[in-house]
C-alpha cells in the first residue's frame, strides 16, 4: 500500500477505543485497530504514526489504556512483563483500588475483557468495598462504540458478545457479594440495566433471592429505582413478591412509597396469577415494624393512584399502624383531600382516634388544612373532640396559629371556651405562642370579652403569658379589648411583675403608660417589679421603673431593697443603676427589717467580687453586722470566697472588717476574722499581715530603715471587739481599738484579757493557730517572728533562762551527788575489798561537802520547788496538764527525794557518807536518768537543738508503734532457744533467754561461745558447754540471723529514716512551732498583771540597727526579723506553680474578655435581625424559608462508585419522614 497516512483524533478519542485514520491524498485506507500485532514493514507508510511509540511517549499506564479500550497499547506494556511478574502487573490496583479488568468491565468492552482475561488478569480480582469485575459489568452496561456518541449502531447491541456470561464462564460465581452484600443483579437493577439483568438471569444458578446487608432482594430495588421492565423478569423468573427485608418491608410496600404504579400492577397481577386472592389479600395485609401497610405508604406519600389500587385490592381502610394512626390520619397530616375523599368513600371512619386520642381532625387542624377539616366536619366529624391533654382542634390551630382553620372552626361553631388540661383557652394559647394574627380573629369572637380573664391552672391570663414572654404586640391586642391590667395569679403578681422579672422592656413600658398606678404593686413576697428585675439583672427594666417613679426603698418579706436583691445575685450594672438613683447603700432599717442584712453582706456570702468593690467605693459600711453577728468579711470566709475577701482586706476601711467577735461552733471559743484567715484562706492571711507591716519608704538597705508591725490583730487578747459588751458599744468600739491602749501602745490598767482562762488565751491565740493549722509562710512572716522576737526579749527568755539555770544548779548537783555518795553494795557485798572500800573514802573532803552534804540539801529545796511549781501548773491548766514530759518530772522530783533523804537520823547531821538503801539507789539510778532526759525535752524549744530531739521522740513514737511485733519475734525465737539450748548459762531461763535473744537482734550474737564451746575445750568441756540438736539449732539461728538481724533491723531503719525524711521536710515549721510553744508557755503561766505590761498594739522596730549577740544569734535566730528578710517576705519572688497560675489567671480575664466581646455580638446581630425584621414587615415583604430535614448523613468516599449509598440515604430520608408525622 503506499502513499502517506495521517492520524486525525486526540486523546479523547483513544479512550472511546477508536481513531480514524485516513490516507491523503489518495485513496482511503483503515488500519485495524483491533489487530493486536504491530503493521509489518510492508504495511507501514513512511511517516505513519506508530502507536505503540506514541504509548511510550505519552506513558499509558495499563489501567488507563484499559479504561481507553486501546489493545494495542495493553499488548505492548503486557509485552514487557512474562510469567509471575506478568500477572502481578495485569491484577494490580490503581489509587482508586481498581485493576484493569474492572475497567475494562465497567466499559463493557468485551475485547478487552478477553484479552486481560487471556493475559492472567484474575476475573475474581476484588476492588474497592469487594466489588468484581461482574459488578462492573453490571453496574456500567456500555456497548463499545465504533463511532461518535450520538450514532449507535442497532446492529451491534444485538450481536455483541456478553461481558457477564463471558466473566460468568471463567469463574466468576454469578451470585458474588461485595462489602454491602449486593450482587451483579442488584446493580442492575439500581442501574435499570435490562441487558445485563437478562444476561444474569440466563446465567446457571442466579439466586434472584439473594439479599444484601439490608436483607434487599433485587425486587425491592426494582421497586424503588422502577426498573420494571427488569421487575417483571424478576417475577416471571420466579421471585418472592413478598420477600422483607430487615424492617419488614416489602417490595410492595416501596413501591407504594416511592409511587411506582406500575409495578405494584405487576406485583398485584403476578399474586392473582398465583393463587388469586390469597396472595393478594396477605400483601395488603403485610406490614413492617412500625405496622405500616402498602396503603399506609401509599397514602403517606400522596400517591392517589396506588391508593385507589390498593383499596380496590382489599386493603383496610381503618388499619392502624404502631401508634394507632389510620390511612386518614396520614392523609390529614399531608393535606391530600382527594385522598381523604377517596379514604371516606371507602367507609374510613372520620372519628378514629391515635394513640394521643387525635382524631383525624386534629391532625388536619394542626398542619392548618383548612378544606380537609371543613371536609371532615361536612362528613361528620365531632368540631369539639378533645384528645388525650384536652385539646380541641380549635386549641390546637390556635397553639400554631393557623388563622384559616381557625376561622373555618369558628363558622363551624367550635367552643372558643374550651380548655385543655391545664386550663388554657384558645386565647391564652394565642397569646402564650405570640400568634397575633390568630388572637385578633379569636378577640373578634363575641364572646372573647368573657375569656380575657379565663387563667390556667396558676391563675395566669392570657395578659401575664403574652407580658412574661415579651410579645408586646398580644399585650396591645389584649389590654386593647378589655383585659384587666392588674390582675394577680396565684402568687400575687400581675403582668407588670412578670414582664419585669423577664426583662420585657417594651412590655413595661407598654403597661406603665397604660396605668402607672400598678408600679409599685407587691406579690405574695411584698416584692415589687423592681426587686424582680432587680435580682434578675435586668438592668433596662429598672431603669424604665424609676423613671416611672417606682419605691427605690421598698422591701420585701425578706427585708430586702432593690439593692439588696442585685447585690445579692452579683448584677453589678444593676446596682450601679439604682445607686445612682440614690438606693440607701446600707438598709438597715430595723423597724422594717427582719435581719440586719445589707447588700454588702449579700453580695461577700455569695461571693460577687465586682459587687463588693462597687458597694465598698460607695462608702457601704464594712463593720455593721447582721443578727448572727457577722460581717462581710466572716460571710466571706465562711463562705469560701477567697477572692471577695482580699477585696475587703484591699480597702482602705479594711481594719473595721477585721475588728470582729463570733463563736466558732467547732471549739465554743471566740474567733475572729484573724483566726478564720488563718485556718481556711492562709493567702489572705498573708495579705493582712503584709497590711500590718509598714515601712517608712526608705531602701531596706538604708541605715535608718524602718519597720512598724501592727499587732493588734495577731495579739488581741486585750482587743476591745473581744470583750463581752452590750451590741451597741459594741459596734462603735469594732471602729476603733485605740481606747485600751495608751500613748506608747501598751495596754491601759484596768483593762481585762477577753477571757480569764490563760489555757484559753493560749490554745486560742493566732499563733497556736497557725502552728496547729501548719501555716509554715505566715509563722515564717516578719510579723509572725517580730512578735515572737518581741515576747522573747520582754520576758520570754528571762524566765526560760531563769528556769533553765535553776533546773541545771539542780541536775548539777543530783549528779554530783550520785556520784559522791558510796553505793550499799561497797559495804554488803560479800567479795568486796578494801580497795573497793577505799576507792570511795578517798574523794576529796571538799567536793564530798559540796555534793553529798549541802547538794543533798539544795536537791530537796529545788526539788520542792518544781513540785509546787508543778502543782499550780497543774492547777493552771488543769486537763491539758497531762503530758508525758509533766510525768516524767513528777516521778524525776519525787524519786529525788527519795533518793536523796536520809533514813538514819545520824546521817542528817554528820555523816559525808550516807549509807543508802539498795532501793534508794536503784531509784537514784532512775532520778539521774530522768534528769538527764528532762533536760533533753529541756532544750526541746531551742530552735538550734530541738529539731534532733523532735527526731528522736518521732522515731520514738514509730518504734512503740512497732514494738508489739518486734517483742512477738523476740519472745518466738526466745521460746525456741531456751527449748533447744537450757542448758547453756545464756539461756537458763525464759527470762534470760528473752534478755540474750533482743541482744542478739544487734548483732551481738557470741556464736563460737554458743556453737563451738564443746569442741574447743574438748574433754574440759562441761554439760553447760554441749550443743545437744546441733542441726535444727543451725537451722532456727540461720532463721533468726535473716529475719531478726537482717529484716527486721532493715525495717527499723526505713521507718527511721522515713520519719527524719519528714522531721526534715518540715524543719522550718517545726522550729518556728516550737517557738511559739516555748513563748506561749512562757506568757500562760505569768500573772495577768505582768503578761499586760509587755502587750503592745504596734512596734517601730530598725532592722539595720539591731546588733545582736552572737551566742543569742546562735541560740535563737533573729534572722527573720532582718531587713532583707523583711523585704523578701513582703515581696517575695514567685513559685513556678504561682507564676503558672498568675498566667492561668491571665488566660481566664482574656476568655472572660473574649466571652463578653462575643456575647456583646451576640446581642448586636440580634438588635440588627429584630431591625430588618420590622423592616421587612413594614415594607410588607414576606421571606419564606426553604424546609429543611434535618439528618445527619455520613458519606463515604466509595460513592462515586456506589450508588447503593445514596439509595440508603434516600429511604432513610423518606423513613425519618415517615417517623417525624
Amino acid at each position: 500500500m503506499s502513499g502517506s497516512y495521517t492520524v486525525t483524533g486526540d486523546l479523547a478519542g483513544m479512550e472511546n477505543g477508536a481513531m480514524e485514520m485516513q490516507e491523503s491524498p489518495g485513496k482511503p485506507s483503515v488500519v485495524d485497530i483491533d489487530d493486536p500485532r504491530p503493521p509489518g514493514p510492508g504495511k507501514e507508510p513512511d511517516g505513519a504514526l506508530r502507536r505503540w511509540e506514541s504509548a511510550e511517549a505519552l506513558n499509558i499506564s495499563l489501567h488507563q489504556a484499559a479504561r481507553d479500550g486501546d489493545e494495542d497499547v495493553v499488548m505492548k506494556v503486557l509485552s514487557r512483563f512474562s510469567g509471575n511478574l506478568k500477572r502481578k502487573k495485569i491484577n494490580e490496583l490503581d489509587e482508586e483500588k481498581l485493576c484493569p479488568l474492572h475497567y475494562a468491565a465497567r466499559n463493557n468492552d468485551y475485547q478487552m475483557v478477553k484479552l486481560l482475561v487471556e493475559n492472567g488478569a484474575d476475573v475474581n480480582r476484588k476492588g474497592e468495598d469487594d466489588t468484581r469485575a461482574i459488578h462492573f459489568a453490571a453496574r456500567f452496561r456500555r456497548l463499545k462504540r465504533e463511532q461518535s456518541e450520538e450514532q449507535i449502531n442497532e446492529a451491534v447491541l444485538t450481536q455483541q458478545d456478553s461481558v457477564i456470561q463471558y466473566l460468568v464462564s471463567q469463574g466468576v460465581h454469578v451470585n458474588e457479594k461485595d462489602y454491602y452484600g449486593q450482587t451483579a443483579l442488584h446493580f442492575a437493577c439500581i442501574r435499570d440495566n435490562v441487558t445485563a439483568a437478562q444476561d444474569l438471569l440466563r446465567c446457571e444458578g442466579i439466586n434472584v433471592e439473594a439479599k444484601d446487608k439490608q436483607e434487599m432482594t433485587a425486587l425491592h430495588l426494582c421497586a424503588i429505582h422502577e426498573s420494571n421492565e427488569i421487575g417483571a423478569l424478576l417475577i416471571a423468573a420466579g421471585a418472592n413478591l413478598r420477600a422483607c427485608e430487615e424492617e419488614l418491608l416489602t417490595p410492595l410496600h416501596f413501591a407504594c412509597q416511592s409511587g411506582n404504579l406500575k409495578l405494584a400492577q405487576m406485583l398485584f397481577t403476578a399474586a392473582e396469577n398465583l393463587d388469586g386472592w390469597v396472595t393478594i389479600s396477605q400483601m395488603v395485609t403485610d406490614q413492617d415494624n412500625d405496622e405500616n401497610t402498602c396503603l399506609h405508604m401509599a397514602v403517606d406519600n400522596g400517591h392517589l393512584e396506588l391508593v385507589q389500587l390498593c383499596l380496590e385490592k382489599g386493603a383496610d381502610v381503618n388499619r392502624p399502624r404502631t401508634n394507632f394512626a389510620t390511612p386518614l390520619h396520614l392523609a390529614c397530616v399531608s393535606g391530600n383531600l382527594d385522598i381523604v375523599k377517596l379514604l371516606l368513600e371507602h367507609n374510613a371512619r372520620s372519628n378514629a382516634l391515635n394513640i394521643n386520642q387525635e382524631a383525624p381532625i386534629h391532625k388536619a387542624a394542626s398542619y392548618n388544612h383548612a378544606h380537609v377539616v371543613k371536609y371532615l366536619l361536612e362528613k361528620g366529624a365531632h368540631v369539639d373532640r378533645r384528645e388525650k391533654d384536652n385539646f380541641t382542634p380549635l386549641l390546637l390551630a390556635a397553639s400554631e396559629g393557623h388563622v384559616e382553620t381557625i376561622q373555618m372552626l369558628l363558622d363551624n361553631k367550635a367552643n372558643i371556651a374550651a380548655v385543655d388540661k391545664y386550663d388554657k383557652t384558645a386565647i391564652y394559647w394565642a397569646a402564650q405562642e405570640d400568634r397575633l394574627d390568630a388572637l385578633q380573629i379569636l378577640l373578634d369572637h363575641p364572646l372573647a370579652p368573657t375569656m380575657l380573664e379565663e387563667s390556667d391552672r396558676y391563675d395566669n391570663t392570657p395578659l401575664h403569658i403574652s407580658a412574661e414572654k415579651g410579645y408586646l404586640g398580644c399585650v396591645k391586642a389584649l389590654l386593647d379589648k378589655g383585659a384587666f391590667i392588674d390582675t394577680k395569679n396565684e402568687e400575687e403578681q400581675m403582668a407588670l411583675h412578670l414582664a419585669a422579672k423577664s426583662g420585657r422592656t417594651k412590655v413595661v413600658r407598654e403597661l406603665i403608660k397604660r396605668d402607672k398606678t400598678i408600679i409599685n404593686g407587691e406579690d405574695e413576697n411584698s416584692s415589687t417589679p423592681l426587686h424582680l428585675a432587680s435580682i434578675a439583672g435586668h438592668t433596662k427594666v429598672v431603669q424604665v421603673l424609676l423613671e416611672a417613679g417606682a419605691n427605690i426603698e421598698a422591701r420585701n418579706t425578706n427585708g430586702w431593697t432593690p439593692l439588696d436583691c442585685a447585690a445579692a445575685e452579683g448584677w453589678t450594672k444593676t446596682a450601679m443603676a439604682l445607686l445612682d438613683d440614690d438606693s440607701p447603700v446600707d438598709p438597715t432599717d430595723k423597724a422594717k427589717a427582719r435581719r440586719l442584712t445589707t447588700p454588702l453582706h449579700l453580695a461577700s456570702s455569695r461571693g460577687h467580687v465586682e459587687m463588693v468593690e462597687l458597694l465598698l467605693k460607695w462608702n457601704a459600711s464594712i463593720s455593721l453586722k447582721n443578727d448572727a453577728g457577722l460581717n462581710c468579711l466572716d460571710l466571706a470566709i465562711d463562705n469560701g470566697h477567697k477572692d471577695t475577701a482580699a477585696a475587703i482586706i484591699n480597702n482602705e476601711n479594711w481594719e473595721m472588717a477585721m475588728r470582729n467577735k463570733t463563736s466558732d461552733l467547732a471549739t465554743g471559743m471566740a474567733t475572729t476574722p484573724m483566726r478564720k484567715l488563718i485556718r481556711k484562706m492562709p493567702s489572705v492571711a498573708e495579705l493582712v499581715f503584709n497590711k500590718c507591716t509598714t515601712s517608712n519608704g526608705l531602701n531596706p538597705e538604708h541605715r535608718k530603715y524602718e519597720i512598724t508591725f501592727n499587732y493588734e490583730f495577731l495579739d488581741d487578747m486585750y482587743a476591745p471587739w473581744l470583750q463581752d459588751i452590750d451590741s451597741e458599744k459594741m459596734s462603735i468600739m469594732s471602729g476603733e481599738s485605740n481606747e485600751v491602749y495608751d500613748k506608747e501602745n501598751y495596754v491601759k490598767e484596768g483593762v481585762q484579757a477577753y477571757s480569764a482562762d490563760s489555757n484559753v488565751l493560749k490554745k486560742n491565740h493566732p499563733l497556736q493557730i497557725m502552728v496547729i493549722s501548719k501555716r509554715e509562710h505566715l509563722l515564717a512572716h516578719p510579723l509572725s517572728t517580730s512578735l515572737l522576737r518581741h515576747k522573747w526579749t520582754k520576758y520570754g527568755r528571762y524566765i526560760y533562762y531563769f528556769s533553765l539555770i535553776i533546773y541545771l544548779v539542780f541536775l548539777t548537783f543530783l549528779t554530783g551527788y550520785l556520784v559522791t555518795v558510796r553505793p550499799p553494795y561497797v559495804d554488803t557485798a560479800d567479795n568486796a575489798t578494801q580497795a573497793s572500800w577505799q576507792q570511795w573514802s578517798t574523794n576529796n573532803s571538799a567536793v564530798i561537802l559540796i555534793f553529798t552534804v549541802i547538794g543533798k540539801f539544795i536537791i530537796l529545796g529545788l526539788a520542792a520547788f518544781h513540785i509546787i511549781k508543778e502543782v499550780v501548773q497543774m492547777i493552771v491548766q488543769r486537763s491539758d496538764y497531762l503530758t508525758v514530759e509533766n510525768l516524767i518530772e513528777w516521778t524525776l522530783y519525787t524519786l529525788s527525794v527519795l533518793f536523796v533523804i536520809d533514813l538514819k537520823a545520824e546521817d542528817w547531821i554528820s555523816s559525808t557518807q550516807p549509807m543508802k538503801e539498795n532501793w534508794q539507789w536503784e531509784v537514784g539510778a532512775i532520778a539521774i536518768f530522768l534528769a538527764w532526759m528532762d533536760l533533753i525535752l529541756f532544750i526541746r524549744k531551742f530552735p538550734r537543738f530541738g529539731i534532733y530531739v523532735v527526731m528522736f521522740t518521732d522515731i520514738l513514737t514509730t518504734f512503740l508503734k512497732f514494738a508489739l511485733v518486734f517483742f512477738l519475734f523476740v519472745v518466738a525465737f526466745a521460746l525456741c532457744f531456751y527449748a533447744l539450748m537450757s542448758n547453756q548459762f545464756s539461756f537458763r531461763t525464759v527470762e534470760v533467754s528473752l534478755v540474750k535473744t533482743a541482744v542478739m537482734m544487734i548483732g551481738e550474737f557470741e556464736f563460737d561461745s554458743i556453737f563451738h564451746t564443746f569442741e574447743d575445750k574438748g574433754t574440759l568441756a562441761e554439760y553447760s558447754d554441749q550443743l545437744f540438736y546441733g542441726p535444727v539449732t543451725y537451722i532456727l539461728f540461720v532463721v533468726f540471723l535473716i529475719i531478726g538481724s537482717i529484716i527486721i533491723m532493715n525495717l527499723l531503719v526505713g521507718l527511721a529514716v522515713d520519719d527524719i525524711k519528714g522531721v526534715q521536710e518540715e524543719a522550718v515549721l517545726e522550729r518556728l512551732a516550737m517557738q511559739v510553744d516555748l513563748t506561749l508557755d512562757v506568757e500562760q503561766n505569768l500573772p495577768e498583771f505582768i503578761r499586760k505590761r509587755f502587750v503592745r498594739r504596734s512596734e517601730t522596730m530598725k532592722p539595720n540597727s539591731i546588733h545582736t549577740n552572737a551566742l543569742k544569734s546562735w541560740l535563737f535566730s533573729d534572722s527573720a526579723t532582718s531587713a532583707q528578710a523583711i523585704a523578701k517576705a513582703l515581696n517575695p519572688e514567685k513559685t513556678e506553680i504561682e507564676k503558672l497560675q498568675e498566667q492561668q489567671e491571665d488566660l481566664m480575664g482574656v476568655v472572660n474578655e473574649l466571652r463578653y466581646r462575643v456575647k456583646n455580638m451576640k446581642y448586636q446581630n440580634d438588635r440588627l435581625e429584630e431591625l430588618l425584621v420590622a423592616l421587612v414587615d413594614q415594607a410588607g415583604l414576606k421571606v419564606d424559608e426553604e424546609d429543611k430535614i434535618e439528618y445527619e448523613v455520613k458519606w463515604r468516599r466509595h460513592q462515586r462508585y456506589n450508588p447503593m449509598a445514596n439509595v440508603y440515604h434516600a429511604i432513610r430520608l423518606k423513613r425519618t419522614a415517615h417517623s417525624v408525622r
